[in-house]
């Protein structure tokens, strides 16, 4: 799953430089991510915040999927993207 996903992430994004797209392509991955953290509920409300608990399945799962929701929602907020953005929205 990572694996497609980076690909995406590297052959889409890389495809275009048009903001809509990247915000589309980034905003479905995060629905994604929410998914994939919704899948492990099963487990209890303890495994999303016990980090002291995990064990390296739950690093997989949770640790990696919590770094890129984190990184896409920094994006779709506009984190890091200031006045020199080389993304331009196609008119």
């Amino acid at each position: 799953m990572y694996v497609l996903f980076a690909l995406n992430e590297a052959l889409v994004l890389r495809s275009t430089g048009d903001l809509r797209v990247w915000k589309t392509v980034l905003f479905v991955l995060l629905v994604a991510d929410f998914g994939h953290l919704y899948s492990v509920s099963g487990l209890g409300p303890n495994v999303y915040w016990n980090i002291s608990q995990w064990n390296p399945i739950d690093w997989g799962n949770l640790a990696f999927v919590y770094l890129g929701a984190s990184m896409r929602i920094a994006f779709l907020t506009g984190v890091g993207v200031g006045g020199q953005a080389t993304l331009k929205r196609k008119e």
